[in-house]
């Protein structure tokens, strides 16, 4: 029996090398073909890309600048200002430390009060700001960001003719480039809070994004606390490589207490304090906002299409000084903003040179009923006003 179990353990083993031999000759006489795999990432093309927005620098005259997330996302990814710092030509600065109220680009908009005026803002190409030429950032959150187009003076002409004073494009996330699921916090001095949460995914011919964030802090004066929701979500369908559509949603409330002005003597003795007047008679400016938007876009290497629609509206209330001798004191106005863009750009051979011809419209049309009020208590408004906007820009 033990002369069998060697045996066999032998005959096994032989077996085993001869068989190993046969691989190894096998592997070594045989040489397999190389296989070179190629392939392009897709991605979206009614949202370009960083790199592909970086290929613009080719075809404008040296104002124009792709500004990234990535520095911002290194340290405060709060708002523009942390988006766009650095920037050349750009000046921002903020009157409540939370977000931009003043941006200006090579002087324009400079003298704007409340909100950043004499720029024109863009989200995906499609008019972000409203008809009489004012933007209000805090609608849109700089988290739901993949990158942003500065475009100085004349070279913002591809927006058409109002925007000699520059545009910056704002190019939101999707589906193709999005993180599945992402979470950020911040937190702050003076009661700063932030938080972030998004994500996004491809299915098939359909792509989707969202993005939901909070923000809030107290501030350094006295009744300057503030709170933001936001939520933003993009959904694209490719019908082919070539077309596109795009569909955009973003909702917000902000409410913000205001500390109202000081004297000199009030700033030096205490420069935290609020107007007496101002926790007195509760100085306040809330607003909810909704934007809708559709864009369509075709690709072809001798035409580049893009046709979209938007709508948004504003229901505001904004607290300040009032008395029966100042019919000033509280506003509450809705407005609604109608629009569209229609962009092409032919990339034809003429006389055997590179040729590139652009063609655009972008009609908008706001209107903003608003009434006054001076009596918190007794409610008394004056008769509405209704201011109405009509712009109409081309290239």
């Amino acid at each position: 029996m033990a002369r069998l179990s060697v045996l066999g353990i032998t005959v096994v083993a032989v077996i085993a090398i001869s068989v190993a031999q046969a691989v190894d000759t096998s592997s070594t006489a045989v040489e397999a073909e190389g296989v070179t795999v190629t392939g392009e990432a897709t991605g979206s093309l009614t949202s370009l890309s960083p790199e592909e927005s970086a290929k613009k620098k080719t075809q404008v005259p040296g104002a124009f600048t792709v500004k990234t997330t990535d520095d911002m996302e290194l340290g405060r990814a709060s708002n523009f200002e942390d988006l766009l710092q650095r920037t050349p030509g750009v000046f921002l600065q903020s009157e409540n430390g939370a977000e931009v109220s003043k941006i200006s680009i090579r002087g324009s908009g400079i003298t704007s009060e409340d909100e950043p005026l004499g720029v024109m803002f863009l989200l995906d190409g499609l008019n972000f700001n409203q008809g009489d030429g004012e933007s209000v950032l805090e609608d849109f959150d700089v988290a739901a960001l993949s990158h942003a187009e500065v475009f100085r003076g004349s070279d913002a002409f591809k927006y058409g003719a109002l925007t000699l004073g520059g545009a910056i494009n704002l190019v939101p996330l999707t589906g193709y480039n999005a993180a599945p699921f992402q979470v950020r916090l911040e937190g702050g001095s003076y009661g700063f809070f932030r938080s972030d949460m998004s994500g996004g995914a491809v299915q098939g011919q359909f792509d989707e994004f969202g993005a939901i964030g909070f923000r809030a802090r107290e501030g350094f004066r006295e009744h300057s606390r503030e709170n933001t929701e936001i939520l933003f979500a993009d959904l694209g369908y490719k019908f082919s490589d070539q077309v596109e559509n795009r569909f955009y949603l973003t909702m917000d409330q902000t409410n913000r207490n205001l500390p109202g002005g000081l004297t000199k003597s009030e700033m030096e003795n205490d420069p935290s304090q609020a107007n007496p007047l101002a926790i007195a008679q509760d100085w306040n400016k809330e607003w909810s906002y909704v934007h809708l938007a559709d864009k369509l876009s075709i690709r072809t290497d001798e035409i580049q299409f893009d046709a979209g629609a938007f709508w948004f509206h504003r229901d505001l209330e904004n607290r300040g000084f009032f008395s029966p001798d100042f019919r000033e004191g509280i506003e509450e106005f809705y407005s609604d903003n109608f629009g569209g863009n229609l962009n092409v750009v032919s990339r034809h051979e003429l006389f055997g040179e590179q040729n590139i011809v652009t063609i655009g419209l972008s009609p908008q049309f706001e209107d903003e009923p608003s009434v006054m009020c001076c009596l918190v208590s007794v409610r008394d408004f004056d008769e509405p006003t209704d201011s109405q906007s009509l712009s109409i820009a081309g290239t």
